[in-house]
């Protein structure tokens, strides 16, 4: 399946990207060859294929607990962050737009 340059266009707009005209060109190409690809996987006989399943999201998740571990344990996993005021740990913002 080919893609027509506005058909990207549009699609950027939606993703909110600005794109130039060489951009355009390139990921006109690069889309394209990805859904060709698609195509051609689509087109595999699956019929007498189990579909595949995850028993380890059937069984459900772990519960998050917390646990006791030694002082240089401790101490190990305390060294890992970035900023830190004694047992107080900073962590970029879920939020935070690391350009600006």
């Amino acid at each position: 399946m080919k893609l027509s340059q506005d058909e990207v266009r549009h699609l950027a707009g939606l993703a909110r990207l600005k794109l130039s005209d060489t951009e355009i060109d390139k990921m006109t190409d690069e889309v394209g060859s990805i859904l060709e690809y698609v195509e051609s996987i689509q087109k595999i006989d699956v019929t007498n294929i189990e579909p595949f399943s995850m028993p380890a999201k059937s069984q459900g998740f772990r519960p998050d607990e917390a646990f006791d571990c030694d002082e240089l344990t401790r101490e190990l996993i305390l060294e890992n962050f970035p900023g830190r005021a004694g047992d107080l740990l900073a962590a970029p913002g879920v939020f935070a737009n690391p350009k600006n």
